[in-house]
């Protein structure tokens, strides 16, 4: 059951916060100020929540539970919150391409990486190169030199 809370809190919470670094994005390109805004509803909102539910449980529960509660409500909120980020895919599509360029941009690619996975783009960074399809390739070499192939 930890585990299960704990795969819920890291992947919520990736998608939550870049989904709010995104919405802070849009006014602001400062990476520092995106990443506050986004770690302070990433951390105070779940816990705000669990402390307001530890306050009206059981006493016995609070003293008990108390900690792996304040796991499942994270938990909860975090993958909540990305559920709706992702399922709302054709509002917020251009909010996590935004965000991705805005991260690249800074020269964090690995995490630009995951926000453009997220939102269903797949970039293609200037060090690289864009891989061919064999078939494209082969037709664009056989079209080059159709000599090479003729009989003699």
């Amino acid at each position: 059951m930890r585990i299960t809370a704990a795969v819920g809190i890291v992947l919520g919470g990736f998608v939550t916060l870049t989904g709010v670094m995104g919405v802070v994005g849009l006014a602001v390109e400062n990476i520092w100020a995106r990443l506050v805004v986004g770690l302070i509803v990433v951390v105070g909102l779940p816990a705000f929540l669990a402390d307001r539910l530890l306050k009206r449980s059981d006493s016995t529960l609070a003293t008990r539970g108390g900690l792996g509660m304040v796991a499942d409500v994270f938990a909860i909120v975090l993958l909540g919150i990305a559920l709706m980020l992702v399922g709302a895919d054709a509002m917020t599509s251009s909010l996590f391409a935004h965000e991705g360029d805005l991260l690249a941009k800074h020269g964090s690619t690995t995490m630009a990486r995951g926000v453009y996975f997220v939102g269903g783009v797949s970039p293609v960074f200037p060090g690289e190169k864009p891989t061919a399809t064999p078939n494209a390739s082969a037709s664009v070499s056989a079209s080059t030199a159709p000599a090479a192939s003729a009989p003699k």
